[in-house]
């Protein structure tokens, strides 16, 4: 629809300039297309410095924002390797006893096994 404004303006221009004759005419179509032109790149330079603002202010974001992220991936980084040493003991905490356990379990049984009363002799041959 904007491109339409600019032949319309211009016609415009040219029809109410006719008033004062040929010369009217000229300065009114000029006037027409100037004005035109004017309203019909209004919406592009809004668009044009919108996109480059935000574009502009997106990359400033992005470059203040890497700084961060570098030290956020260190921070998470050494929050996993603590967690890591943290399950590493927790899974020998619970893993000692059982194997501690086996073997306290074998020699109490040893130690409650019933003995003969008397020795037992071997047998002669």
């Amino acid at each position: 629809m904007r491109s339409f404004v600019t032949p319309a303006a211009t016609i415009s221009g040219a029809a109410v300039g006719s008033i004062g004759g040929p010369g009217g005419a000229a300065l009114g179509a000029g006037t027409g297309y100037a004005a035109g032109r004017i309203y019909e790149l209004d919406d592009e330079k809004k668009e044009l410095v919108e996109s480059l603002t935000s574009g502009d202010v997106n990359a400033l974001v992005e470059s203040g924002l890497k700084q961060h992220q570098s030290g956020f991936e260190e921070f998470t980084g050494s929050i996993k390797n603590i967690l890591m040493i943290a399950g590493s003991v927790l899974l020998a905490y619970l893993l000692i006893p059982i194997f501690l356990a086996r073997k306290c379990a074998k020699l109490e049984a040893e130690k409650c096994m019933t003995r003969p009363p008397f020795p037992i002799k071997p047998p002669k041959q």
